[in-house]
């Protein structure tokens, strides 16, 4: 233990044993979390991958606690995942239309517990499964949007989903990821 943290834990227990019984046992207990958000604007915070000098080229997307959003792209999708910084670690988090991050308004809320991001909570377009069609993610196909709500690595068991009709669906989204937070690390 550096000398800094143990004369801190020193000062911590001198300043608790002068306090009364009652006062002692609040700051005892353990302090609540802090759960709030960050977000992500798909339509002004991503930049084209500079590795790539042709094609679809992937986006990186500003992101928070060592994370950021990635989006690559095939002839009708985009792929969204959630990845750290250096790229090792990949979580997918959703495939839809082609420029999907090209849609008004999209965005990626970031749930956090204390400053440190957990989950990611984002809209998605819904689509029903019909085998006529060449592409998945025709227009006609949509069925609805929802609220995916998915945990950040080490947080796995954060996983669902919310009808975006529901009323206050994104404070029901967040309680969703909130309640999962206590599972995790």
């Amino acid at each position: 233990m550096s000398r800094l943290v143990s004369l801190s834990f020193a000062l911590l227990l001198a300043g608790t044993a002068i306090l009364p019984a009652p006062a002692r046992a609040a700051r005892s207990a353990a302090a609540p979390v802090a759960f709030t958000s960050a977000y992500t604007d798909l339509n002004t915070q991503c930049k084209g991958d500079p590795k790539v000098k042709e094609g679809d080229i992937p986006q990186q997307c500003k992101g928070y606690g060592g994370y950021r959003i990635a989006i690559s792209y095939s002839a009708t999708a985009s792929h969204i995942t959630v990845e750290t910084l250096d790229g090792q670690v990949t979580k997918s988090l959703a495939t839809q239309a082609f420029a999907y991050d090209l849609q008004k308004g999209r965005k990626v809320e970031w749930r956090m517990a204390d400053g440190k991001p957990f989950a990611i909570i984002m809209r998605i377009t819904k689509y029903r499964e019909d085998s006529n069609f060449d592409n998945p993610f025709d227009v006609k196909l949509k069925n609805g949007e929802a609220l995916l709500i998915k945990g950040l690595p080490g947080y796995d068991q954060i996983d669902a989903e919310v009808d975006a009709k529901t009323p206050d669906a994104n404070v029901a989204a967040r309680k969703l990821a909130d309640a999962g937070f206590s599972g995790g690390k």
